[in-house]
């Protein structure tokens, strides 16, 4: 009878370490990435301590997008093995936007460094210091970019309104795999300018252009 309590005893402390082991949680800020596309990867937190993970559970009311700052407090999934190589499989336990993505400024001297290929945008809308927009495109066998770009004037006047363009690299990508990402860029700076509205632009597909005025709060 000693020794089946013994035995109990020993399992039951076994257990329980390994029960504290698995639920070892982490605070970490980084910054989203989206991977999709990119064998069975999706959206991938890459930390700032190096380390990537990928969040197979996460809070509902959260939507990941390319580019987020974020704040997240997460625990790994040992007991899973993750098809994807860019990121340890975990679950979210707690996950905060920190900032969204920044944009790229671009001037007279560079206003062709970024390439036009076309897109199919869906919507885009202003969300706080946000904008926001989804696209998809077609691809699959190579790494496509998407930035946002503020295109300077040749002529610097406070009177103008920001132009935005939405810059799609395809990396003459000719596979037909059609993908759907959402991006979120901070304009903190042109409320900072007293900017009260902006112009975004961007080349769609059938060589359509998209052009439209949106307001700042």
């Amino acid at each position: 009878m000693k020794r089946l309590v013994v035995i109990l005893s020993v399992f039951l402390i076994l257990y329980t370490a390994c029960e504290e082991e698995e639920t070892i949680q982490f605070l970490e800020t980084g910054e989203v990435v989206d991977y999709a596309g990119a064998g069975n990867c999706g959206f991938v937190i890459e930390l700032d301590n190096g380390k990537g993970i990928q969040p197979l559970y996460y809070p509902e009311d959260f939507t990941f997008t390319n580019g987020q700052r974020v704040l997240v407090e997460y625990t790994e999934l040992d007991n899973i093995i993750n098809g994807c190589d860019r990121g340890i499989a975990c679950k979210v336990n707690y996950i905060e936007e920190l900032a969204c993505a920044p944009y790229v400024d671009l001037y007279f001297e560079n206003y062709d460094s970024l390439a036009r290929d076309p897109v199919y945008l869906h919507e885009a809308y202003v969300d706080g210091n946000c904008l926001y927009f989804r696209i998809s495109y077609s691809g699959g066998c190579q790494k496509h970019n998407i930035d946002l770009a503020r295109m300077h004037p040749w002529t610097a006047n406070s009177d103008n309104i920001p132009t935005f363009e939405i810059r799609h690299n395809s990396n003459d990508d000719l596979c037909e795999a059609y993908f759907t990402k959402e991006f979120r860029y901070d304009l903190s700076s042109l409320i900072d300018e007293g900017k009260k509205e902006f112009v975004l632009t961007a080349k769609l597909v059938n060589n359509e252009f998209y052009n439209k005025t949106f307001y700042l709060n």
